[in-house]
Protein backbone atom coordinates (compact mmCIF):
# COMPACT_ATOMS: atom_id res chain seq x y z
CA UNK A 1 0.00 0.00 0.00
CA UNK A 2 1.18 3.49 -0.81
CA UNK A 3 0.63 5.08 2.61
CA UNK A 4 3.03 7.95 1.85
CA UNK A 5 0.46 9.22 -0.67
CA UNK A 6 -2.34 9.20 1.91
CA UNK A 7 -1.58 12.72 3.16
CA UNK A 8 -1.85 14.07 -0.40
CA UNK A 9 -5.28 12.54 -1.09
CA UNK A 10 -7.39 14.65 -3.49
CA UNK A 11 -4.57 17.20 -3.91
CA UNK A 12 -2.85 18.08 -7.18
CA UNK A 13 0.89 17.81 -6.62
CA UNK A 14 4.13 17.85 -8.58
CA UNK A 15 6.04 14.56 -8.82
CA UNK A 16 9.24 13.20 -10.30
CA UNK A 17 9.81 9.58 -11.24
CA UNK A 18 11.90 7.29 -13.41
CA UNK A 19 10.10 6.03 -16.52
CA UNK A 20 10.31 2.25 -16.80
CA UNK A 21 7.97 0.91 -19.51
CA UNK A 22 4.70 1.30 -21.38
CA UNK A 23 1.83 -1.10 -20.79
CA UNK A 24 -1.75 -1.80 -21.78
CA UNK A 25 -4.98 -2.75 -20.05
CA UNK A 26 -8.38 -4.08 -21.05
CA UNK A 27 -11.36 -3.44 -18.83
CA UNK A 28 -15.09 -3.63 -19.54
CA UNK A 29 -14.54 -3.91 -23.28
CA UNK A 30 -12.21 -0.90 -23.57
CA UNK A 31 -8.48 -0.89 -23.99
CA UNK A 32 -5.96 1.72 -22.92
CA UNK A 33 -2.30 2.45 -22.44
CA UNK A 34 -0.44 2.83 -19.17
CA UNK A 35 2.98 3.91 -17.98
CA UNK A 36 5.06 2.23 -15.26
CA UNK A 37 7.03 4.72 -13.19
CA UNK A 38 9.58 3.80 -10.53
CA UNK A 39 11.03 5.74 -7.62
CA UNK A 40 8.12 8.19 -7.32
CA UNK A 41 9.09 11.30 -5.37
CA UNK A 42 7.23 14.37 -4.17
CA UNK A 43 8.16 18.02 -4.73
CA UNK A 44 10.52 17.93 -1.74
CA UNK A 45 12.37 14.88 -3.09
CA UNK A 46 10.91 12.55 -0.46
CA UNK A 47 10.26 9.00 -1.76
CA UNK A 48 6.53 8.23 -1.99
CA UNK A 49 6.34 4.87 -3.79
CA UNK A 50 8.76 2.36 -5.28
CA UNK A 51 6.56 2.03 -8.39
CA UNK A 52 3.19 3.13 -9.74
CA UNK A 53 1.14 2.47 -12.88
CA UNK A 54 -0.69 5.49 -14.31
CA UNK A 55 -2.72 6.11 -17.44
CA UNK A 56 -0.93 7.20 -20.59
CA UNK A 57 -2.37 10.65 -21.34
CA UNK A 58 -1.80 13.39 -23.89
CA UNK A 59 0.81 14.81 -21.54
CA UNK A 60 2.98 11.71 -22.00
CA UNK A 61 2.35 11.85 -25.72
CA UNK A 62 3.59 15.46 -25.84
CA UNK A 63 6.74 14.51 -23.90
CA UNK A 64 7.79 12.26 -26.79
CA UNK A 65 8.96 8.67 -26.73
CA UNK A 66 10.46 7.90 -23.35
CA UNK A 67 13.24 5.39 -22.76
CA UNK A 68 13.74 3.24 -19.71
CA UNK A 69 15.63 5.32 -17.15
CA UNK A 70 14.41 8.76 -18.29
CA UNK A 71 13.46 10.99 -15.36
CA UNK A 72 10.11 12.73 -15.81
CA UNK A 73 8.40 15.51 -13.93
CA UNK A 74 4.61 15.96 -13.94
CA UNK A 75 1.61 17.02 -11.90
CA UNK A 76 -1.18 14.65 -10.89
CA UNK A 77 -4.03 14.31 -8.43
CA UNK A 78 -3.79 11.65 -5.72
CA UNK A 79 -6.93 9.54 -5.32
CA UNK A 80 -7.91 6.56 -3.23
CA UNK A 81 -9.45 3.33 -4.48
CA UNK A 82 -10.52 -0.03 -3.13
CA UNK A 83 -8.05 -2.80 -3.86
CA UNK A 84 -8.56 -6.53 -3.42
CA UNK A 85 -10.94 -9.30 -4.38
CA UNK A 86 -14.66 -8.60 -3.90
CA UNK A 87 -16.03 -11.79 -5.50
CA UNK A 88 -17.73 -14.83 -3.98
CA UNK A 89 -14.71 -17.20 -3.65
CA UNK A 90 -13.58 -17.32 -0.02
CA UNK A 91 -10.04 -18.54 -0.88
CA UNK A 92 -9.49 -15.53 -3.13
CA UNK A 93 -10.89 -13.14 -0.53
CA UNK A 94 -8.37 -14.45 1.99
CA UNK A 95 -5.51 -14.27 -0.51
CA UNK A 96 -6.37 -10.73 -1.68
CA UNK A 97 -8.15 -8.89 1.15
CA UNK A 98 -9.98 -5.63 0.47
CA UNK A 99 -8.12 -2.46 1.49
CA UNK A 100 -7.72 1.19 0.54
CA UNK A 101 -4.79 2.13 -1.69
CA UNK A 102 -3.73 5.32 -3.45
CA UNK A 103 -3.15 6.11 -7.11
CA UNK A 104 -2.26 9.06 -9.34
CA UNK A 105 -4.87 10.34 -11.74
CA UNK A 106 -5.04 13.08 -14.37
CA UNK A 107 -1.27 13.39 -15.04
CA UNK A 108 -0.49 16.70 -16.79
CA UNK A 109 2.50 18.86 -17.73
CA UNK A 110 4.75 15.86 -18.32
CA UNK A 111 8.30 16.70 -19.26
CA UNK A 112 11.57 14.80 -19.39
CA UNK A 113 14.10 16.39 -17.03
CA UNK A 114 16.93 13.87 -17.45
CA UNK A 115 17.66 11.30 -20.13
CA UNK A 116 18.60 7.71 -19.47
CA UNK A 117 22.29 6.95 -19.45
CA UNK A 118 23.22 4.89 -22.48
CA UNK A 119 25.70 2.14 -21.66
CA UNK A 120 28.27 1.31 -24.37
Amino acid sequence: MRTALQGLNERRTAFTAVFWTYGTYRKAGTAGRTVLLRDLRGPDGRPLADHIWINYTAGFDAAGTLRQGDVVQFTATVGEYVRGYLGPRIEDRLARPVRIDYRLKYPRNVRRIAEAEVSP
